[in-house]
């Protein structure tokens, strides 16, 4: 003979009415839930729903223009074929501190191919009125303050690049700076995902400690093969930076930069900034 259990039940009001005794589960049936008593919460503590759990989800878009909703987390594009807009959720609406990830995952993002994101009614996104990804790979992650405004916590896109010259069929010389945060430290070495762009000269590869670097006693910055190429032996306080000069070195193909710590890295935030220069030839 099967057995059926039912629990202590009723609607949203006749739940709130009672207090449910010290574990004691109540059901409300006008929204589903279960709520468990401590023996004095009027109603006790409603427990969330699947459906009410928002966790890391992956949205993809296929080369069009998108609304973020309150439930994204990150929005991978896997198609760019032209300069497409994230129109992102008002501020107010999202979970405040929890991150917002917008990435290019083709490699296609670039100046013309652009990802915008753009804010609603009149937030602010780090005190301006949108953020542009123009780099192959590039990335921004944001949060919000549950108010008005979003604040960048980490990125990876270029500067709008600069003419310097250019002759009467196209040729350039064109110079860029390249920033991103690169935090979360760990290990002894972090290949980072800022790219030296192909085709350039760097100059120089500067740092910024953002947040107190732990575990290691000094950290290198460099690429692979040569790990200190533009600076060793750097400090980890926080708001030590180095300029990271370099004669003038061309990169043929897409770099990343690699930190290696002195003792490992616990933890840490360093702002990177490539200074570099694009030589184009005649376009006609």
């Amino acid at each position: 003979m099967s057995e059926q259990l039912q629990l202590r039940r009723g609607t949203a009001l006749q739940v709130t009415s009672g207090t449910p005794a010290q574990s004691e589960p109540w059901v409300d049936t006008t929204n589903n839930r279960i709520c468990i008593g401590d023996g004095s919460t009027a109603g006790g503590w409603p427990a969330a729903k699947l459906a009410e759990v928002v966790t890391n989800t992956r949205t993809t878009v296929p080369d069009a223009d998108y609304t973020a909703q309150t439930t994204d987390r990150m929005i991978a594009f896997t198609a760019l074929t032209a300069a497409r807009a994230v129109t992102l959720p008002a501020a107010s609406a999202f979970p405040t501190g929890t991150r917002l990830l917008v990435i290019d995952e083709t490699g296609n993002c670039s100046s013309i191919n652009a990802i915008t994101l753009n804010r609603a009614g009149s937030d602010t996104i780090s005190g301006a009125a949108s953020l542009v990804i123009n780099l192959p790979y590039g990335f921004a992650a944001i949060e919000s303050n549950g108010s008005n405004a979003w604040t960048i916590t980490d990125q990876g896109f270029e500067t709008p690049l600069q003419t310097l010259a250019e002759g009467a069929n196209g040729a350039s010389i064109q110079a860029a700076v390249l920033e991103s945060l690169v935090s979360g430290l760990s290990g002894s070495s972090v290949t980072t995902s800022v790219n030296i762009p192909a085709n350039c000269i760097v100059l120089s590869v500067g740092c910024r400690v953002t947040t107190a670097i732990a575990g290691a006693t000094s950290f290198s910055v460099g690429v692979f093969g040569n790990t200190s190429q533009f600076g060793s032996s750097l400090s980890i306080s926080a708001g030590s930076t180095n300029y990271g000069l370099i004669g003038p070195t061309a990169f043929y193909s897409a770099t990343p930069i690699v930190l290696t710590a002195a003792g490992g890295f616990t933890a840490g935030a360093v702002r990177l900034s490539v200074h570099y220069l694009l030589c184009a030839p005649s376009a006609s």
